[in-house]
């Protein structure tokens, strides 16, 4: 009986079982799909991206290519100085008596500025004028003996005469006369040795005097002039001041004069520009405090070469100044303007491709087919060229080009920029 009880449930018990693997199985599928879906969509749209991007078009920025102008200008900061400026510097010792100008004093040339005491100078000068004098009297005393010296040259020339006529005639022996004829020989080398202390007393007199013009020239600097019509734009001793002469070492100056009434202007000219600046060329002077108000100016000057540090080249300009409103040392703006060639035409720097096959330019047609031109670089202004060769005005010239641009590319243009 228990044989007969248990023989139905065994089938029924198998068919849950192979049911529940089925639902386990049909949810493990559905899992699977419903994760794979997602990921299929996903590289889906990645591959249709992919091949979106593959077809779209290199988008480059253009420019338009421009005439050059008539007339292009260079504005470049610059420094005033006077046309003339100098440091006055004692030429002899002394201390600073009187002061006679101060800070901003115009002067004339040759005004009195100050005047020095030198009491050492003054010694000198007492000690110079008393070896004058005493050479001098030297010399005098020489020419008293020269004097002297030929009159006892005479008198012995007369006796040898005498003693040799007598001599020849037996009167005296030739011994004799032999002595005078040395006395007399001995009165030309006393005459010769006066002459010769004459000459060299006179040598000692120049000497001194030279020596005492020499003092007397130190001791006229004790009075210090202007050396020109100027301004003072320093002083830098009063009244009691030590001064020395010189201006070595720690010798100070006393004044600084500046001549103003034509100024110098020092502009450092970008290599780009040193060629175009020549000596003559007019420029405008401009001062921030001075508003509306314009300078003429010149150049007067340059260097002709270009520094190879700071790549510039000096320009010195020179403009009038005769209401001295103009000051030395303020900062000014100078612009210059140079004549343009219209036959040329201007392509911004950063369009530029350099190669073997020399400078071009990647053009972009108004079917947006890429044309690469050689070029003939005529002037380099850094942020612009200009070219007199390879471009047309109006043309699109195409910026920074990377390698996507090439011999009939087709791009997408985006510009021109402005």
């Amino acid at each position: 009986m228990e044989a007969r009880g248990s023989g139905p449930r065994r089938p029924a018990g198998r068919r849950r079982l192979a049911g529940l693997f089925l639902l386990l199985a049909v949810v493990v599928i559905a899992a699977i799909v419903f994760g794979l879906r997602p990921r299929l969509a996903r590289e889906k749209a990645l591959a249709a991206a992919a091949e979106a991007e593959e077809d779209k078009l290199p988008a480059v920025n253009v420019a338009l290519v421009r005439r050059s102008p008539a007339k292009s200008e260079l504005e470049l900061p610059g420094d005033l100085q006077g046309y003339l400026e100098s440091p006055i510097f004692a030429r002899a010792d002394g201390y600073i008596r009187r002061r006679l100008v101060d800070y901003g004093d115009r002067v004339r040339a040759g005004q009195l500025l100050a005047e020095l005491e030198t009491p050492e100078l003054d010694q000198q000068l007492g000690q110079a004028r008393a070896g004058v004098a005493q050479s001098q009297a030297a010399l005098r005393q020489y020419e008293a003996a020269l004097v002297q010296a030929n009159a006892n040259l005479k008198l012995a020339e007369v006796t040898l005469a005498r003693w040799k006529r007598l001599t020849d005639r037996g009167v005296f022996s030739k011994q004799e006369g032999d002595t005078k004829q040395a006395d007399f020989e001995v009165r030309q080398a006393e005459v010769a040795s006066a002459q010769a202390n004459i000459n060299a007393a006179q040598k000692t007199v120049e000497a001194n005097q030279a020596n005492l013009r020499r003092l007397e020239e130190l001791k006229s600097f004790s009075r210090v002039t202007a050396p020109y019509d100027g301004v003072i734009t320093s002083r830098n001793m009063d009244v009691g001041t030590l001064v020395n002469a010189g201006n070595s070492g720690p010798n100070r100056e006393i004044f600084r004069i500046a001549q103003i009434n034509r100024l110098r202007i020092f502009v450092n000219v970008p290599q780009t520009y040193a060629p175009l600046v020549r000596n003559g060329q007019h420029a405008e002077l401009r001062v921030q405090e001075l508003p509306g108000q314009v300078f003429a100016a010149i150049v007067a000057r340059s260097t002709s070469s270009v520094d190879e540090n700071s790549r510039t080249m000096l320009a010195i300009l020179e403009t009038p100044n005769p209401r001295g409103v103009l000051l030395p040392g303020m900062y000014t703006q100078v612009k210059f303007s140079f004549s343009g060639n219209q036959s040329a035409f201007l392509v911004p720097g950063d369009c530029l491709m350099l190669g073997r096959e020399g400078p071009r330019l990647a053009v972009a047609g108004p079917d947006h087919i890429v044309h690469l031109r050689r070029i003939h670089i005529a002037h380099d202004y850094g942020a612009e060229l200009e070219v007199d060769s390879g471009v047309s005005d109006g043309e699109m010239v195409i910026l920074n080009p990377n390698d996507q641009v090439r011999e009939n590319a087709r791009v997408e243009v985006r510009g021109p920029a402005k």
